[in-house]
């Protein structure tokens, strides 16, 4: 898909927010829409890691999936795409109750 077919996706998807607020008349400033998509970006990556992968913001309404050497890369639009797209670049599948994922995330959390 173009850049700019991807420009004119209607709203964002539902897990944007953790509920159907995405479709609300009620939304956020922009401004806190975009600190919001950045923190979840953050918590992304630090799944993503465990998967050889990372992810971007691009444009407010994208993320970029690419691997750690930066040599594959998708452009998605939501975050069960982004679940895909990591399968499709690690070639490993997603699954959250990984005892390897579990134990590396809490690992994390200790240090931090």
């Amino acid at each position: 898909m173009c850049a700019l077919c991807g420009m004119l996706v209607d709203g964002p998807h539902w897990t944007e927010s953790g509920t159907n607020a995405g479709r609300s008349n009620e939304s956020k400033s922009e401004h806190a829409r975009l600190l919001d998509r950045s923190d979840r970006v953050k918590t992304l990556n630090t799944v993503l890691q465990h998967y050889g992968c990372a992810a971007r913001d691009w444009s407010g309404n994208q993320y970029v999936v690419q691997n750690l050497s930066g040599g594959a890369s998708e452009i998605i639009f939501n975050l069960p795409q982004l679940w895909q797209a990591m399968e499709n670049i690690s070639r490993r599948v997603a699954d959250p109750l990984d005892v390897n994922l579990i134990e590396y995330l809490e690992e994390g959390a200790t240090t931090r």
